[in-house]
Parts: C-alpha cells; structure tokens; sequence
C-alpha cells in the first residue's frame, strides 16, 4: 500500500539521493553533455589542416591555349625558318616548401586553441543552467517527503488514540461515536498520503529526467545545509566566458598582425610543354624545370588590418559592457537574496514556537479526553491544528534551504 511506502522506516531503507548528487548527475544525463568530445574533434581536424601549410606543396596542372598574335622577328634571315606556333600547351608539376611564414600558422593555431576554449566554457555556462532546474524539481519533491512523514506521524498518535478509546469503549467508559470519529480521521489521512505518494512520484519523476535516475525509482531525498555566506565573489561560469572571449579578440588581433608579416618559400616546376616554354625557339614538345625562392609581402592593404583592429576593439568594448552589465544583475540579487533569507528564518522560528505550543496543548488535549473532559472532536480539531504548525514549520524550513541553495548557484559556488 501506498501508506507503507510513505512510512519512514520503508524511505530510510531506499536510495539517498543529495543535492549535490542531483547537481552532478544533471549535466552527466544532458542530450549536450558529450558536445566537448565533438567540440575537441572539430578542433583538432581544424588545427590539423591548419598544421598542413608547413607541409611541402604538390600540384598538378595543365594549360592549352590559341593565341592570335605570337613572338617573331623584325626582319627574315635568308635561310632561316622562324615561327612560334599560335597553340600552347602545358602540363606541369609544381612543388612549394614554406621556409617563413611570419609566424601565420603559430597564429591560427592559437587562435584555434582559444575557440576551444571558448566553445568548451559556454558547454559549462549551459550545463550550468540545469541547477536551477534540479533545485525546483528536488526541493518540490523533498517538501512532499517531509509532508509524508509529518502525516504519518499524525495518523499513528490518532491510531494509537483509536486503540486506547476502542478499549474504553468496551469497557463502557467512552462513547462509540467518538471511536467512529476517530476511525473516519485515519480514513482520511489514507486518502491523503495515498495523494502524497502519487505527488511525490510525479515529482520524482520530473527529478529523474534531469537526473536519469530509472523512471520508478524513489530514492530518500536529504534536506541540504548551506553556509549563509552573502559576501562571496562571484564565480559564475559565464565571468570565466568573458575572459576567454577577451582573449579569443587577442588571438585575432595575432593573426591579423602575422598576415602581414613577409613570406619566403621555394618553389620548383617541371613539366612539359608545346613549344618549350623556356626556348623561343624550340616548337617541339620539350621537357622544362624552374626553380628558386620565391619573397612575398603585402605592404599596403588599403587600411583592412587598421579597420580589423578597431572592429575588435569595438567588441572588446561591447564584451567588457555586457560582462558589466551581467555583474551588476548579479549584485542587485545579492540584497534579494538577504531579505529572503532572513524571512524565512523568521518565519521558521515563528512557527517553531507555533508547532510546539500546539504539541503542549494537544498533550492536554489527548488527556482530557482520556479522563472524558474532552470529545473526540475537540482532540481532532488539535490534532489539525499542530499538524499544520508542523507543516507550516517543516515548509519555511525547505524553504529556507532553498534560497540558500538558489543562491550558491546564483553565486557560482
């Protein structure tokens, strides 16, 4: 029966599950979660292409042209034939060898490195988001297991009053309608904590989806203890995110500074070709070879590497502005958070001092209705009462552990 399974001694034999549990199984069970492998293989297919441009170069190419004017001489030798034909073909196999790049490849590998970077912290930023989500679903579901055992408590001093008035009913001593009440009283703490259970896997359940606990499961949940500590920095994970986006504008800056460094590479080209490209006058098909060092450098670009600068510095701008703008959201919670804090505290010692008067009164109660001053109605009316001080006690409490845990995450802790 579902009264069983509410009952303490059937959670206390059942999986304990913490928050800080719920915490690490949460990301560990998202659909993003394996998206850092992906990330790294993207990344180092990336750098491994990159790390090519030091590799010799090797190209095949072929060319076949009709001119309609060719090379010839201002004036004709007696005896000699001179013509170049108006057809040029050429096939040709062309190697290259980068000796200096002007540091071109160390910059966008590093630039690469820094994406990673990037890319692997806004994951954490967005796993991050789910202890929000586990902490509604597991506070939801604690509270009810609290509710549980406060109600199981009352069903069992009513049904040990039960006991005690059916004997005093046979003895003659006590009316059987009060018995009847009591007994109608523990049918509808069944129906309740049969509804509890009900809520209470439902609530599990959402938990288990978060957490990938197996559908069913009903483990005991821990209420979890925090320090108050409203003073804490800030370690969020997106401050870290702006940082490395800061550096990743950096590495940028690197790479456009190494484009337009020089370049030194040797080249070499053999091949044939009709007529020799090398020998005027040559028109058969010929074998032919070039090679040397080859000197490039792009001394004016029209101002694009000054305009790549100054958009970067624009972004470092707009990221410095948004990342303050993210820390001041985050201290104007700071005050929040404190007056929550201190009204539960308030509230849960208030109702302390409720709960126990209650349970001093209902002790009187209980005994005056043993001696018959008192009617089974009035102890149940007591009854009711001191359940929900205690209720609205155990509530405040949960509630208490809540905001503390809403703000270690809102914190960063």
């Amino acid at each position: 029966m579902c009264i069983l399974l509410a009952t303490p001694t059937a959670l206390s034999a059942q999986t304990i599950l913490t928050l800080e549990e719920a915490y690490r199984l949460a990301p560990e069970n998202s659909a993003i979660a394996g998206n850092e492998v992906l990330l790294e293989t993207a990344s180092e297919l990336r750098s491994e292409n990159i790390n090519t441009s030091k590799m010799p170069s090797l190209d095949l190419k072929g060319r076949a042209s009709w001119q309609n004017e060719v090379f010839g001489l201002p004036v004709d030798f007696p005896g000699v034939d001179f013509s170049v034909p108006h057809t040029n073909v050429q096939l040709s196999l062309e190697a290259g060898y980068l000796l200096y790049d002007g540091g071109l490849r160390e910059a966008r590998l590093a630039l690469e490195r820094s994406r990673l970077e990037v890319d692997r912290q806004q994951l954490q930023t967005e796993l991050y988001a789910l202890r929000e989500k586990v902490e509604k679903a597991y506070f939801g579901a604690l509270l009810i297991q609290e509710q549980q055992k406060l109600v199981e408590l009352t069903r069992k001093d009513i049904a040990a009053k039960a006991e005690q008035l059916e004997s005093a009913v046979r003895n003659g001593v006590a009316l059987e309608s009060d018995l009847k009440k009591l007994q109608v009283e523990l049918l509808k703490i069944d129906a309740t904590l049969e509804a509890l259970e009900s809520d209470r896997r439902a609530a599990l359940a959402v938990l288990a989806s978060l957490t990938g606990l197996e559908q069913g499961e009903t483990p005991t949940l821990q209420l979890p203890v925090f320090e108050e500590n409203l003073e804490a920095e800030w370690r969020r994970p997106e401050l870290a995110l702006f940082d490395l986006q800061q550096q990743q504008l950096h590495a940028a800056n690197d790479l456009t500074a190494a484009g337009r460094r020089p370049k030194l590479s040797l080249f070499a080209q053999t091949g044939l070709g009709y007529p020799d490209p090398l020998n005027f006058f040559d028109d058969e098909v010929s074998p032919f070879f070039i090679g040397g060092l080859q000197f490039s450098w792009k001394i004016w670009d029209w101002g694009q590497a000054d305009r790549e600068y100054q958009e970067r510095s624009v972004q470092m701008l707009l990221l410095r502005n948004r990342r303050k703008a993210f820390e001041q959201g985050l201290e104007h919670q700071r005050g929040r958070f404190a007056e929550e804090i201190n009204k539960w505290k308030a509230q849960m010692a208030a109702a302390e001092k409720i709960a126990q008067m209650e349970a001093d009164i209902l002790k009187q109660v209980s005994a005056q209705l043993d001696n018959g001053t008192a009617t089974a109605t009035d102890y149940l009316l007591q009854s009711n009462a001191e359940l929900k001080a205690r209720l609205n006690m155990e509530l405040y409490r949960i509630q208490l552990a809540q905001t503390l845990a809403a703000w270690h995450t809102w914190a960063g802790e």
